[in-house]
């Protein structure tokens, strides 16, 4: 009986050990449905964020959630054409190559995107592979593309474009053409320069648009200048400006007095529409409020920019160019041309008190569609240079090397002759815009994305116009003649292509890791966030204490360089100015970075810890800095909670991402900076007493 019972005993021992194991192996099953389920389902997510993003035209938002997505599924061909797509809009011409033939190499997806070759065929040509390209426009050519969409007319420009530059690389100018570094230029887009005396205006499309949230941010642009090729600064005291609208392509009368610029609204992520201002400073050297333009210069519902202003010698009339996409035109964007009236755009008319309203000029006539220049395609960025009489533009449908190119055309009269490329010397494959001459005609400017820019994403060589100095060699002085001596011709001078020809496959830029941000300092402003208190914890997120900052950069200008004058002065100006734009900005634009690769790292099962310290400057007693101190991981604490509405806040509260806390307070300050409350200049405006106002992501780790 015993033994009976025992061996029933050891049965359903190993019945139910049996039944565990089913049970185990079944319930592992379940579990990686489910994880294989909740990756797929977030890389539709993510696929999905993208279609959003592409729909909006936001190109760079939408790469970066098609890249998520290919990390979980490389193989999911219709993201990789997505995904091209905004590559090529983005001008991140090597990258949608490299999409474009994994395409082309699956036969069976040839199909379903029947504009590929031509595609592929485009950015080949924006890299100066011309022979690439006409044997791949050819090949989309011959397998019946243009039946299948209306590119027919397209194929043939191309064709004709990249069959034209090959006969045309060699430069016999002699031209220069540098990138003028980055006191000018940041990784966004810098364009539409213009020259008066020692100052270059430009504007730059860095800012970050009051009140916005949106992960990535909203940009704007504002105008900016630099003295002598000194850092740039926000052109503000006084000069129109707007936190919600985009500032931009600023051009001044030769007296000073009378600015013509555009104020642009966004339609949506890549589109705006823009609108010809004026503003006239007084003969107190004040700004009057920006007036639009009447109709006929603006046309409701349609855009009006790039404007240029200049005095025809031998027309004996001042003209107003602009570029349009009204209607009346050619297709695109096409260049107007229309007369202002010489006696209001006069110094003489310039009134005492820009503050009392001012008479709007008439604008008697309307402005005249130049059509010897205009195209179907666009033309853009016009320039009129008046001792040679020669107007500049950009296009990109004229035959050229890629992209917009810049051309030029005479006056003759009224009218202007057909218009001829600028040539190698200036022009690349890529996009070269906003050319213009100093009035000795020796040098200027332009703007371009060529290589050479610098890159909003540096990974994907993605995005954005640098200013350009362009200079022409002096020409040597006549030789005397030799009496019955033959001349022998000089040999043409040799000179390897810019940036056509030397283009080779760019080195691959490794993706950023968790150790290119330890160091990282974020900065406050004074006894921020929330003044005189001693507590260590606050509500704020760093973006809300951070923005407002920003937004006082030139009132810390105004306080530091306070009573000093000449060179002294400009230099208190760079210092603030350099320490704002290349520190505090950086540093927030970094801390999204981080974010953005946090959250890869944590969806990919990575646990890690941040670790950061608080400074302060030595304003207050040290128990009241070491609380300030602790306020200020607080916040940073809370943007990590907060980033894209809390996609970190479950990690944090897993202790899958821990933030770990070393407030040091005034106890580490450097010496030498300032603790004196009577001297506010120094103690609070001074950069040096500002950079201690800070935290630091001291270490970044893995915890498994």
């Amino acid at each position: 009986m015993i033994l009976i019972q025992r061996k029933h005993y050891f049965l359903q021992l190993k019945l139910s050990s049996f039944l565990l194991n089913r049970f185990t192996i079944l319930l592992l099953f379940c579990l990686l449905a489910m994880a294989q389920s909740a990756v797929a389902q977030s890389r539709r997510a993510y696929e999905r964020a993208g279609d959003k993003a592409l729909a909006n035209k936001d190109y760079g938002a939408a790469i970066q959630h098609y890249g998520v997505a290919l990390e979980r599924r490389p193989t999911d061909h219709a993201v990789v054409w997505k995904y091209a797509e905004c590559a090529r809009n983005l001008h991140a011409y090597p990258l949608a190559e490299k999409m474009y033939r994994e395409l082309l190499s699956v036969e069976k997806f040839k199909k379903h995107w029947p504009e590929l070759e031509f595609r592929l065929a485009e950015v080949l040509k924006n890299q100066g592979k011309y022979e690439l390209a006409i044997a791949m426009f050819e090949q989309y050519r011959q397998g019946g593309g243009e039946a299948t969409i209306s590119l027919a007319d397209a194929v043939a420009v191309e064709l004709a474009a990249c069959r034209w530059a090959l006969q045309n690389l060699q430069d016999t100018t002699g031209v220069t053409v540098l990138n003028v570094g980055n006191k000018i230029n940041s990784p966004y887009s810098e364009f539409a320069p213009f020259v008066m005396g020692d100052t270059l205006f430009f504007s730059s499309y860095r800012f970050n648009k009051r009140g916005d949230r949106s992960v990535p941010r909203v940009k704007l642009t504002k105008v900016m200048f630099s003295k002598n090729g000194g850092r740039a600064r926000e052109l503000s005291r006084g000069f129109p400006d707007t936190d919600t609208a985009h500032v931009a392509h600023t051009v001044l009368t030769a007296d000073g007095h009378f600015l013509f610029l555009t104020i642009c609204k966004n339609k949506n992520a890549s589109d705006i529409q823009c609108d010809l201002w004026l503003a006239v400073k007084d003969l107190r050297n004040r700004w009057s409020a920006p007036m639009k333009l009447p109709e006929p210069v603006n046309v409701p519902g349609y855009t009006t920019t790039h404007p240029f202003v200049a005095f025809d010698s031998l027309a004996e009339q001042l003209n107003l160019w602009f570029a349009s996409d009204r209607p009346g035109g050619k297709g695109g964007l096409d260049i107007w041309q229309m007369p202002l009236d010489t006696n209001w755009f006069c110094p003489c008319s310039v009134p005492l008190d820009s503050r009392k309203p001012i008479r709007m000029p008439r604008f008697e006539f309307p402005p005249v569609n130049l059509e010897s220049i205009n195209t179907a395609g666009n033309e853009a960025t016009p320039f009129f240079h008046h001792s040679d009489r020669r107007l500049y533009f950009s296009s990109d449908y004229w035959p050229g090397f890629g992209g917009y190119d810049i051309f030029y055309a005479t006056a003759d009269g009224a009218a202007f002759s057909t218009p001829e490329n600028a040539g190698p010397g200036l022009n690349t494959s890529y996009n070269d815009l906003y050319f213009i001459l100093r009035p000795d005609g020796k040098s200027g400017y332009l703007s371009s994305n060529r290589p050479g820019s610098q890159f909003l994403d540096e990974a994907n060589k993605a995005c954005c116009n640098d200013i350009f100095q362009v200079q022409y060699p002096v020409p040597p002085p006549p030789e005397p003649p030799l009496a019955a001596t033959p001349l022998t011709p000089r040999r043409p001078i040799e000179r390897p292509m810019i940036p056509i020809e030397q283009l080779q496959e760019p080195k691959p830029v490794p993706p950023p890791v968790l150790a290119d941000f330890v160091g990282l300092p974020l900065y406050f402003d004074n006894d921020e966030p929330d003044k005189r208190t001693r507590r260590v914890k606050t509500r704020k997120n760093y973006e809300e204490t951070v923005v407002p900052y920003l937004e006082r950069q030139s009132e810390y200008r105004e306080r530091f360089a306070e009573g000093l004058s000449g060179t002294q002065r400009e230099h208190a100006e760079d210092q603030v100015d350099n320490f704002f734009e290349n520190e505090v900005r950086h540093g927030f634009e970094r801390l999204d970075q981080l974010c953005h690769l946090l959250l890869q790292r944590l969806e990919a099962g990575e646990e890690v810890e941040v670790i950061i310290k608080g400074f302060t400057s030595p304003r207050a007693e040290s128990d009241y800095n070491l609380a300030l101190g602790k306020r200020r991981i607080s916040s940073v604490r809370n943007y990590f909670e907060a980033y894209a509405d809390g996609v970190l806040k479950s990690y944090v509260e897993t202790g899958k991402l821990r933030i770990s806390e070393a407030s040091f307070g005034e106890t580490t300050v450097r010496s030498g900076v300032s603790d004196d409350l009577a001297d506010e200049r120094n103690s609070v405006y001074h950069p040096d007493a500002a950079r201690e106002r800070r935290v630091e992501l001291v270490e970044i780790r893995k915890m498994q």
